[in-house]
């Protein structure tokens, strides 16, 4: 006997619970898949092109020390399009947010395929542009879809932004040798390909503004542009704790490449090096929230401590680097990743640590990193238009000591701070 199931009401029901189950579940995959595409494409743009600065400006005919503006501008686009991405979101759904990110990523990468100075500058804001909304939108995609488990999710796109730069890095050298340099370019451009194309295919995900909490979302809307804030001298030992790491990290990722071809490092050294650079990082990211979360002040204090006498030895023994041969570069690139890498993301875990609210924690984050990243955007710019394509001298010494130990002297106070509230201070002004 043939039993028509369909026709009984609760065999409807229990249908349509399945197809919204099943439709729930490729929501959460395509998501999940999406988050670690898009972290690939979220450092390595502007980490990995540092390696070609000398061919490109050959090609260019023009002066290698012009280029760092090219690391530069997507630290100030992300100062810039900060201000408008909440908003962006809030008119036009997360996942078209997503879109409109990843269209530029690509787009601005395709421009700078094209090897002329001026797509070159264009190509360069349209990846900032669309890095900074992934950077901002990442959070949110995070406590909107999964919720239940956001440090695994945290951590699965930290990664992926790590390994992106890993792939591109073991790359470059057998691209370059079989097709040429100008080839890792359109390399680069069809990773970014990759997260666009999934992104036409995500539902739509619209992030909800409760009425309840309208007072504060409008904080953390506009925490960037809430200049009162800098009257809090803890605010400001924030932004020299994210501000002297990002100094550092994107200066050394701009011209580490280019120090290395001064001294000749062979090609070989010089890829296993960038490697290490670019990989140190990986193990630090995972490592050091649960080394927070689970430690005293003391410890983190111990940490940063031995990590800032490490760096300032090593840059001490800058001068002495042909003397010391190949073994003090594999040195220098593992503790300097190490440093900014710790200093990283130990600040990252410390804004909702030492936040009384989620809104503290935004206002606190969005001053700091937008503050941060404009003073860290003039890093490979005065780098450039001191050193160029040369060997840097003692000059460069001294200002890498006193950038580590601004930076480490910040951190020590940001690490025996308190709980706080930084509308208390508001209402005291």
């Amino acid at each position: 006997m043939t039993q028509h199931l369909s026709s009984e009401p609760g065999n409807i029901e229990i249908g349509e619970g399945a197809q919204l189950v099943h439709a729930r579940d490729s929501s959460h995959i395509l998501f999940s898949l999406f988050l670690m595409l898009a972290g690939l494409i979220m450092r390595a743009p502007i980490v990995v092109l540092p390696i070609y600065i000398e061919p490109m400006a050959e090609h260019m005919h023009r002066d290698v020390g012009s280029f760092g503006i090219i690391t530069s501008l997507p630290l100030v686009m992300f100062v810039v399009v900060s201000l408008l991405v909440p908003w962006l979101v809030q008119k036009i759904n997360l996942t078209r947010t997503f879109q409109v990110a990843s269209v530029f990523i690509f787009v601005g990468s395709m421009l700078r395929g094209v090897l002329t100075w001026n797509t070159m500058l264009a190509g360069t804001v349209l990846v900032g542009i669309g890095i900074a909304i992934l950077n901002i939108g990442m959070p949110t995609l995070v406590s909107e879809k999964f919720s239940q488990q956001p440090g695994l999710y945290t951590m699965r796109y930290c990664a992926a932004i790590v390994v992106g730069a890993i792939v591109l890095v073991l790359l470059s050298p057998f691209v370059s040798a079989t097709i040429g340099w100008q080839a890792m370019l359109w390399v680069m451009a069809a990773m970014t390909a990759c997260p666009m194309l999934l992104s036409f295919f995500l539902p739509q995900l619209t992030v909800e503004t409760p009425e309840a909490t309208d007072s504060e979302n409008k904080g953390m809307h506009n925490s960037v542009i809430d200049l009162s804030l800098l009257r809090d001298v803890r605010i400001w030992l924030f932004i020299g704790m994210f501000a002297g790491q990002s100094f550092l990290s994107y200066t050394m990722s701009a011209w580490l490449p280019s120090i290395l071809n001064a001294d000749d490092v062979q090609s070989v050294h010089n890829t296993i090096i960038m490697l290490i650079f670019n990989a140190i990082g990986l193990p630090i990211s995972v490592g050091i929230p649960f080394f927070v979360a689970r430690t005293s002040r003391r410890y983190h204090i111990i940490a940063v401590t031995a990590l800032t006498a490490l760096q300032v030895g090593v840059a001490a023994l800058f001068p002495l680097h042909s003397v010391l041969g190949i073994s003090y570069w594999y040195v220098f690139a593992t503790v300097t990743c190490a440093f900014f890498t710790t200093i990283f993301v130990m600040v990252l875990t410390f804004y909702p640590i030492k936040a009384a609210t989620a809104a503290d924690a935004a206002e606190i984050s969005g001053m700091s990193q937008s503050v941060g990243y404009l003073i860290a955007a003039t890093g490979p710019v005065l780098y450039g238009w001191m050193y160029g394509d040369a060997m840097p001298g003692v000059s460069f010494v001294f200002a890498m000591i006193l950038v580590v130990v601004i930076n480490a002297w910040c951190s020590w106070h940001v690490i025996r701070m308190n709980v706080f509230s930084v509308r208390n201070t508001q209402e005291k002004h």
